[in-house]
């Protein structure tokens, strides 16, 4: 299927006129106000799906879960008792479709799309776990399904909700910062070292008790179980996950998108590790990446935009206008750090991890001295804070939630063509957004569709 490319102005321009049916007219569940408790289905509920149902639980009720993973199961039981179980999602909508209004899917990245069109399919809300799916090519029939069955969807980037991420935009946008040149973005958490345990791949190992192995490999490329491979470690590996690009690039980047109204990047180039090959080593992401990100503006410049991660952190260029004895938080450590330098003309500024939270423009002494010259807006709460909350009011309210796909996919395709260039190092890749294709590149050109295996099909 040929699927539009993302443009974050036509999105815009289409939100005035979204509107979604009542609540309790989609779940079939009488007539009781839209204002009534909304009803959610998990799927995928390990650690990061535990972390998520616990934000829903604060306002809404879950009652029913689906994992492969009977391991998983009795954790998220602890978390809603009453909550009836399932191996299969499509089980649980088939026989509980009536009894719920949403899904929150917190799966592996490969199995991020099916679930998620699925449910929009029956005209459930979703809130879908970043980088709402492995390949661009499911990215795109996302936003696609977001488009035709017109429900309330919300991708996990958190910040995207903080008041911090609008006032980081005002900033830019009122040209405190002048013309952005340049941004540097890192994260130190590095990932499970997969090269290492290729060789290990060989190996039989037990399958846990109970485990649905066939199931949890879904669409993927079939690989006998491993260790290395599940709970939580599946993110280093080509077939499961989209590496640290795709896991932080949507927290770190996302704040760059909102401010500048950025398309996707034109050219992306990615440095790695050392000794990775991309042949030999092609199921394993390579240990650390440093990626080069670069967009045309409306002015016709170029932003380039770096993404550093595991030992490239530690190169990320120190500020020459930060004070000599403040941290940057680059440096690899055994407690993780993330946050960006954003250059600009007239200033420069750092931020933190989420929704450019703690954003300071550098040195602190130019930052008092904009404050003393009223330069900055008076502060006021632009964003619900709670990104969970946005999604539930979002459904209640019949609007557009703060991360819905059709402009979520923008920051999540930026995140997975960063993806692919590791695993096409060395070289310029051209990226050509209305095609959805590399246009000089065919093996990355490969990893752009989602390739399921038989027995899966994308729906169109």
């Amino acid at each position: 299927m040929k699927y539009k490319a993302l443009n974050r102005r036509s999105f815009l321009t289409a939100t005035a006129a979204f509107s979604i049916m009542p609540r309790h007219v989609i779940a079939n569940s009488g007539t009781p106000p839209p204002s009534e408790t909304v009803y959610a289905a998990a799927v995928g509920v390990g650690g990061q799906g535990r972390t998520v149902m616990q934000q829903f639980l604060r306002y809404g009720k879950i009652i029913a879960l689906a994992d492969v993973d009977p391991r998983q199961i009795a954790n998220a039981k602890k978390l809603t008792p009453d909550a009836q179980v399932f191996e299969d999602y499509q089980e649980l909508y088939s026989k509980l479709g009536n009894s719920f209004d949403a899904v929150i899917v917190a799966t592996p990245d490969h199995w991020h799309a099916l679930p998620s069109i699925h449910a929009m399919q029956l005209g459930k809300h979703v809130y879908l776990e970043k980088p709402l799916a492995r390949t661009i090519e499911e990215v795109r029939a996302l936003v696609a399904a977001a488009n035709r069955y017109r429900v309330v969807t919300q991708m996990g980037n958190q910040g995207r909700s903080l008041e911090s991420n609008r006032v980081f935009a005002s900033w830019v946008q009122k040209g405190i910062l002048g013309r952005i040149t340049d941004v540097h973005t890192w994260v130190t958490m590095r990932l499970i070292d997969s090269k290492s345990k290729i060789s290990d791949l060989q190996t039989a190992y037990d399958i846990p008790a109970g485990m649905n192995w066939e199931k949890w490999i879904g669409p993927a490329q079939f690989h006998n179980y491993n260790p290395a491979f599940c709970p939580g470690l599946w993110r280093g590996w080509t077939s499961f996950g989209t590496c640290n690009a795709g896991d932080w690039g949507c927290h770190l980047m996302d704040p760059i998108f909102t401010a500048l109204d950025l398309q996707p990047p034109r050219i992306i180039q990615a440095e790695v590790t050392p000794g990775w090959d991309p042949v030999r080593d092609a199921r394993a992401f390579p240990n650390a990446n440093r990626i080069t990100f670069e967009y045309e503006l409306a002015n016709r410049k170029t932003l380039k935009v770096l993404w550093h991660d595991g030992e490239f952190c530690n190169e990320v260029p120190r500020p020459p206008m930060l004070e000599p004895d403040r941290e940057l938080d680059n440096k690899l450590s055994k407690e993780w750090h993330a946050g960006a330098v954003v250059y600009g003309t007239e200033n420069a500024l750092i931020y933190g991890s989420h929704g450019a939270g703690g954003a300071r423009i550098i040195p602190e002494e130019r930052m008092k001295g904009l404050i003393q010259a009223n330069a900055f807006d008076a502060r006021k709460n632009l964003g619900v804070g709670d990104h969970m909350r946005d999604f539930l009011n979002a459904i209640k309210a019949g609007r557009r939630a703060n991360s819905d796909f059709r402009i979520a996919g923008l920051t999540a395709e930026a995140a997975l063509l960063g993806s692919i260039a590791c695993r096409n190092p060395n070289t310029k890749l051209e990226w050509n957004a209305a095609a959805m294709r590399f246009t000089n590149n065919p093996t990355a050109d490969a990893m752009v569709m989602a390739n399921y295996r038989k027995g899966y099909t994308l729906p169109s």
